[in-house]
């Protein structure tokens, strides 16, 4: 089955790389703000009667990168789009799927019934932050979760020589990571405890290393202000670690980031929001999962 590609702000490099790797027609979408912080949309091609594939990450900008999404979603189903399906390497607002306090939100679930009030039909995500719940549980229409640790565990062993490192998850919902990770890289691994102090604010403690450890590689899905990674890199210093790289699939970046990176001998992740430390392509990831995939059958 063919698809055509429409390319939103967000992520219109990653749909061009899926288009010219699927060699499939890649449609553009215009956007631009109006003074008054209104978005306008317009799809820049015909799609009635196509499955179309919508490629946008919501990451750095999430509130105008999802009014974006919906309208463009809207869009192509009033002008004739068959399927829609929408590849959202980064979903935000995951990190609040509870209700921690009486009277929050809890905006994935919100997200999740925009999403398919849009009138997408299926969704294929990259690392979905899960705390409690996965996504299969918070969407109703079907979802497919990509993993791009084990490409970025690949990409460390072809480009590092590490002597005897420690694979660190900076808590316990890393530990999935983690595991991912030791498909392609043979190492010990520890998962310390973080207690959150606040918004940016974090406690990471753990237990003793292994003896002789020098290098660790902390992984794990997201960073932000990065702030768990560094509690976490000043932790293994105090415990004698010389040499730490964060190995992550989302670099959201924001503020404070590079100063608390700045702990780190390297940073490797992947291009799911544009950002200079990015060594994989999430459309590669697409390609494969479009390939060994129903939609090529």
């Amino acid at each position: 089955m063919s698809l055509k590609i429409i390319g939103c702000s967000g992520s219109f490099y990653t749909a061009k790389q899926i288009a010219s790797g699927l060699k499939m027609e890649y449609i553009p979408v215009q956007t631009r703000k109006f003074p008054d912080g209104e978005i306008y949309v317009r799809i820049e091609g015909r799609v009635e009667g196509d499955d179309v594939l919508i490629v946008q990450s919501l990451g750095r900008n999430p509130n105008d990168l999802l009014v974006e999404l919906i309208f463009t979603s809207k869009t192509a189903r009033e002008i004739g789009a068959n399927k829609i399906y929408a590849f959202l390497p980064y979903i935000a607002y995951a990190r609040q799927d509870a209700r921690f306090k009486e009277g929050e939100c809890i905006s994935i679930n919100v997200i999740a019934d925009l999403i398919e009030w849009a009138e997408i039909d299926e969704i294929i995500t990259v690392d979905f932050h899960m705390h409690r719940k996965s996504p299969e549980e918070i969407f109703s229409i079907p979802i497919h979760n990509l993993t791009a640790m084990e490409d970025l565990a690949e990409y460390v062993v072809n480009n590092y020589r590490f002597e005897k490192p420690l694979l660190v998850g900076p808590d316990e919902e890393s530990e999935q990571w983690v595991k991912t990770f030791l498909k392609k890289m043979n190492a010990p691994y520890i998962i310390l405890r973080k207690t959150r102090l606040g918004d940016e604010a974090v406690e990471v403690v753990g237990e003793g290393l292994p003896k002789g450890i020098r290098e660790a590689i902390v992984v794990d899905d997201i960073i932000s202000t990065g702030g768990t990674l560094r509690e976490t890199a000043l932790f293994l210093k105090k415990k004698g670690v010389k040499s730490i790289y964060a190995v992550v699939t989302h670099a959201l970046l924001a503020t404070s980031s590079q100063y608390n990176l700045s702990e780190y001998s390297g940073i490797i992740t992947t291009d799911s929001v544009v950002n200079p430390y990015a060594k994989i392509r999430v459309s590669d990831l697409f390609i494969k999962f479009y390939r060994r995939n129903k939609y090529d059958k």
